[in-house]
């Protein structure tokens, strides 16, 4: 039986312009995007990613950004209340789903009956999506959240999935994918965000069961993406332990040099597991390396050392610190017009997305992004009429042009002047202080050897 998959997204120029803009804006607002794992990425055919949601409606739009691919997602009906809200989440290819929560509401369904209707009429749209060969974002934990742990996995995922298998005589060759998203500050400006892409299992040999006991299929499918989800997705006990363990990982990779994203992501999540375990059975010797690791963050903090391997890298001399100034002394005058130009507006935007959000901060980056793009647009307006009616049309239309151009530099230049400060006052430190850096970089060593000894015993004993 084939299945004809709906049209999702708007088509149409405004709506491929309006994408292309806003996956560069979450380009923008996190500086680096990485995938780990992209030989587990099937290449065409149906597929379902399953994801952890720490933040909000980014996350959809930044798996896509960083997979180049169209994937289609569930989102709370409110969203599309409004013809603007709805125009905007087709065009990314969102559904509706309406919650219990949400009934009266504009967006919301009017009663039990016409939830459950509107629901099974949006399951019915993701399971022709998969049938035409898209691809389908889930989040089976059912709601944003910043907790250190996975909630519950509700059982969506693996019904959806389950019923379009059967659905297509079990050869559709579905695949689900876990996938975990991990933020290095999901709320602040031009950090880093890592995809971790698991390995992705089928459904066929689910097929008898499902048949026989439908309920304990889904169940059963249901463990078997917490499971994958567990092996992609860092967690702790404590919000607390979730943010030391990765800066610990930063700090001791075995290989003795600076990781890279995946690498820390990778590092932390074994020094989580070996965390619990530690703690189970050698709670002492956890204890001296978790004291030692608290000396060493103090020593850090009170010297203002954000980095400890810019301490040892030998690549940081007079020569490229001279390259780097003759950068920002090119750079300089277009960055200060569009300083001028940009910088009150975009500062207005945080404490604006604050104040919304309160204490929310799964939809603070959502807010901050969309909050500095239009405040931003609207002082480059503002600024290209007062040009236009003092000089006239012809030079109000260029300011309004150049504008974005200025603005980025404006951005490069504070990104490289901010990373000129933090390497002198290294170089400043080893020079004047060289025994004091010694001392720090005997001590991220010796640190480092424990982790990997505390590590090593873990794995020996199992």
């Amino acid at each position: 039986m084939t299945h004809a998959a709906p049209s999702v997204r708007p088509v149409g120029l405004l709506a491929r312009l309006v994408q292309v803009l806003v996956f560069r804006l979450v380009r923008l607002f996190y500086a680096r995007i990485d995938v780990q794992g992209q030989a587990h990425l099937p290449g065409e055919g149906p597929v379902i990613y399953v994801l952890n949601h720490p933040n909000g409606i980014l996350d959809p739009v930044l798996l896509m950004a960083a997979l180049g691919r169209p994937v289609s997602f569930l989102a709370k009906s409110t969203l599309f209340g409004n013809p603007v809200g709805r125009w905007t989440m087709e065009t990314f290819g969102a559904l509706p789903v309406y919650r219990q929560r949400d009934k009266g509401l504009q967006g919301g369904s009017r009663d039990a009956g016409d939830m459950m209707a509107r629901n099974e009429a949006t399951f019915a749209r993701c399971r022709a999506l998969l049938h035409g060969g898209e691809a389908l974002a889930l989040f089976p934990e059912g709601t944003t959240h910043s907790g250190p742990e996975l909630l519950p996995l509700r059982s969506g995922a693996a019904r959806i999935a389950l019923s379009a298998e059967a659905e297509a005589g079990w050869a559709l060759g579905l695949r689900i994918v876990p996938v975990g998203l991990w933020y290095e500050d999901k709320t602040r400006f031009r950090t880093s965000v890592l995809v971790v892409v698991g390995e992705p299992f089928t459904l066929t040999t689910y097929a008898e069961a499902y048949g026989a006991e439908e309920r304990q299929t889904v169940q059963a499918v249901t463990g078997r993406l917490d499971a994958g989800l567990d092996a992609v997705v860092l967690q702790a006990e404590n919000a607390e332990l979730l943010t030391a363990i990765p800066a610990i990982a930063a700090w001791t990779a075995p290989e003795g040099t600076a990781p890279d994203l995946s690498r820390r992501h990778a590092w932390a999540a074994t020094l989580l597991a070996a965390y619990q375990r530690l703690h189970q059975t050698d709670p002492s010797r956890l204890e001296r390396v978790a004291e030692k690791a608290r000396r060493y963050a103090s020593l850090l903090q009170a010297l203002g050392v954000a980095d400890p391997w810019r301490l040892e890298d030998p690549t940081v001399n007079r020569a490229y610190l001279a390259r780097r100034v003759l950068g920002l002394v090119l750079l300089g005058p277009p960055a200060l017009a569009g300083c001028l130009m940009s910088y009150a507006p975009y500062r207005l935007a945080g404490p604006v997305a604050l104040r919304l959000v309160r204490e929310d901060d799964t939809q603070t980056g959502t807010f901050k992004l969309i909050g500095g793009t239009l405040f931003v647009l609207v002082g480059w307006i503002l600024e290209a009429a007062l040009v236009g009616w003092l000089l006239g049309p012809i030079w109000g239309a260029g300011v309004f042009l150049v504008a974005p151009l200025l603005g980025y530099a404006a951005l490069r230049w504070s990104e490289g002047w901010h990373r000129l400060r933090e390497l002198t006052s290294y170089r400043r430190l080893r020079e004047r202080r060289m025994g004091l850096v010694a001392l720090l970089t005997e001590r991220r060593r010796d640190l480092a050897l424990d982790v990997v000894a505390a590590v090593e015993s873990i794995t020996k004993a199992s």
